[in-house]
């Protein structure tokens, strides 16, 4: 992407601010709240952050070319010569502002979708872009990775701050990519991230108990989500799924938005008329207003069946047609750490899940049970500094759906892990009976290693929470750690008859 730059006058036009400092007759070619990356011409923007204050790094933002600071407040220090200090009393919100009109994405052709919900948001993405391969091309913003059609880059945020949405955004348009997919996260909506992008197409997927160590009641986090929609251009349409009680309620709220329900169980504009399901995967045929649907997809379980809906009802109402959504859904093998299958000729299945809330375990877990394994060995852990509420409803879930339950760590970050696991198993203990067997082991390697060990011919094994992460957070420390390549490692040093 190549910055022309835009005079800071006409920038202030346009943000909101309380004052200004300095000289006006500069141009900006950029601008970060990152001061590590900031570059010659950039507004660096000094946030307050959860554990921090952006005003403690104007110093090498400015030794960085910094030649203004948009921060919240008034400078800690003395501000060097030179450099322009405006104060906005709401800097998220001025800083989304900021980044849309420096990056210049007001009135991009574009069309930007926004998939936001509990659980499935990966899966909808990953789909949504497959589809539009099949329509000349796309861009994903996502949990896993972000790819501006120039290349791929390991997501560090499920949705980054609003001058990565901005600049991805600016160079989608400049490489002639028609699509842009966004998962869009709570968290990002009540911090403004995307405050100052128009979505085309918005699309709801579920809500359960998550994230409210952030939000604290069900009714804040359900209130967050529906702000994305708040976000629909005036001929935007919502998708949503109404086998979700608040997906349900979120449709009859929105009175003056252009809405396509999904369902599989009830009737809806984009719903199966017919569908079979094993381990191989899904084949479905659906209604839509836009014509008979044919589904073919390596997915399976219910909760991708929703998915897959909620893929298709996006794109099609975006413009694909039946034919390219049949064929991105078909060719898509699958998304990273997402039912993802780990074989290395052992005589039992394995599965890397990211489900990491009580519902995504009790879908995750359902899928397999009617597939009648001969048992079910769930590894599985919760996060530390997390919302602990969902603790024990994890360990009653597994332990409800699962034959062996290995309970371990997943990211216990600052909290002492044995402090987790104590809660988890509040929810573990009252469900255990004599058909249950309970194996602890806080050392997440050999946890893996013991429900290795205990699998026979016929059990599907299941390692869940941590899915396609690439490093286990102990303390403050991030240690290499990938579920996939852990199994295959281990399964290495196994032999079978």
């Amino acid at each position: 992407m190549t910055a022309t730059g835009v005079p800071l006058a006409d920038l202030l036009s346009t943000v909101s601010h309380s004052s200004v400092t300095g000289p006006l007759d500069i141009t900006v070619t950029g601008c970060t709240c990152d001061s590590r990356e900031v570059r010659p011409g950039d507004i660096f923007v000094a946030l307050s952050g959860f554990n921090t204050d952006g005003r403690l790094y104007v110093d090498e933002a400015v030794r960085r070319g910094a030649s203004a600071v948009l921060a919240h407040g008034e400078a800690l220090d003395e501000v060097p010569a030179g450099v322009t200090w405006i104060v906005s009393p709401r800097a998220r919100e001025a800083f989304s502002a900021l980044a849309s009109a420096v990056y210049r994405t007001r009135s991009t052709p574009v069309k930007t979708i926004g998939v936001t919900g509990t659980n499935g948001k990966t899966t909808v993405a990953y789909l949504l872009r497959s589809i539009f391969r099949e329509a000349g091309g796309a861009g994903l913003l996502g949990t896993i990775e972000y790819d501006d059609g120039e290349g791929l880059k390991a997501a560090t945020r499920t949705t980054p701050e609003a001058h990565h949405i901005h600049r991805w955004l600016r160079t989608l348009e400049d490489r002639g990519l028609a699509t842009g997919i966004m998962e869009v996260s709570s968290h990002s909506i009540v911090l403004a991230r995307v405050r100052d992008v128009t979505f085309d197409v918005a699309a709801f997927t579920n809500l359960t108990r998550d994230h409210l160590d952030f939000h604290h009641t069900m009714e804040a986090y359900y209130q967050a989500k529906r702000g994305l929609f708040d976000l629909l251009s005036k001929k935007g349409t919502a998708v949503v799924n109404l086998d979700d009680p608040y997906g349900a309620r979120l449709a009859t709220e929105l009175k003056k938005k252009t809405i396509l329900g999904i369902a599989s169980r009830s009737k809806a504009d984009v719903r199966p008329t017919a569908c079979t399901m094993d381990l191989d995967g899904i084949k479905a045929e659906v209604a839509t207003p836009f014509g008979p649907l044919e589904i073919r997809s390596r997915l399976t379980g219910h909760f991708n069946l929703l998915n897959i809906l909620v893929a298709s009802a996006a794109a099609l109402a975006c413009g694909a047609t039946p034919e390219q959504v049949h064929d991105g859904i078909a060719g898509m093998e699958g998304v990273p750490g997402r039912m993802e299958r780990v074989d290395a000729g052992q005589p039992f299945a394995i599965l890397v899940d990211f489900a990491h809330t009580d519902d995504a375990l009790r879908n995750l877990l359902q899928t397999l049970r009617e597939l009648k394994p001969e048992r079910i060995i769930t590894v599985f852990g919760c996060g530390g500094d997390r919302d602990s509420s969902k603790r024990p409803l994890m360990g009653a879930v597994v332990t409800r759906l699962s034959d062996v339950i290995v309970l371990t760590s997943d990211n216990p970050r600052t909290e002492n892990p044995a402090a987790i696991v104590k809660d988890v198993e509040a929810g573990i203990r009252p469900e255990l009976g004599p058909q249950k067997r309970y194996h602890c082991d806080l050392d997440r390697r050999e946890a893996i290693k013991k429900a290795l060990s205990l699998a026979k011919a016929g059990d599907v094994v299941v390692v869940a929470g941590k899915g396609h992460e690439r490093v286990q957070i102990i303390g403050t420390e991030h240690r290499p750690f990938h579920d996939p390549t852990v199994l295959r490692e281990l399964l290495s040093e196994m032999t079978w008859p």
